[in-house]
């Protein structure tokens, strides 16, 4: 006795399916294969929009931690330079040299468009004929 019917050209309906036809994308999803790609299409955002940003902000805080605070005296030692180099080529007298050399903001020196701001950038490399006594490069 035979599964098939001599009639009919497949196998009987409560015989199983293979593996490779239960799968095939045009039959329909049963509720549990729904249910359970769309909790891993939730796990994969959730991985993707916490667990990302949360590596990212170990990995920056680690290099941090590495790198130590940045180094201020080096920028606040090229200031000074700056500063000192500017109060060389504008002062006229000793005093004039100790207050510039108090109140002048490195910034200033920067910012500024002038034969002093020049000399203490570097940009001029000798004393003009508006430097001070102090500026003796000529």
């Amino acid at each position: 006795m035979s599964t098939e019917d001599p009639g009919d050209d497949g196998p009987r309906e409560d015989a199983p399916l293979a593996r490779h036809l239960r799968d095939r994308p045009d039959r329909p999803i049963g509720e549990r294969e729904f249910i359970q790609g769309r909790s891993r299409a939730r796990l994969i955002l959730l991985l993707f929009f916490v667990g990302l940003p949360v590596i990212v902000l170990v990995v920056v805080v680690l290099n941090s931690l590495a790198s130590g605070p940045p180094d201020r005296d080096a920028r606040a030692s090229t200031g000074l330079n700056e500063v000192t180099r500017y109060c060389t080529y504008k002062a006229r007298g000793d005093e004039q040299y100790r207050d510039c050399l108090v109140r002048t903001d490195f910034r200033v020196v920067r910012r500024e468009d002038s034969n002093p701001a020049r000399y203490a950038r570097g940009e001029l490399t000798r004393c003009l004929v508006d430097a001070g006594p102090r500026c003796t490069l000529r």
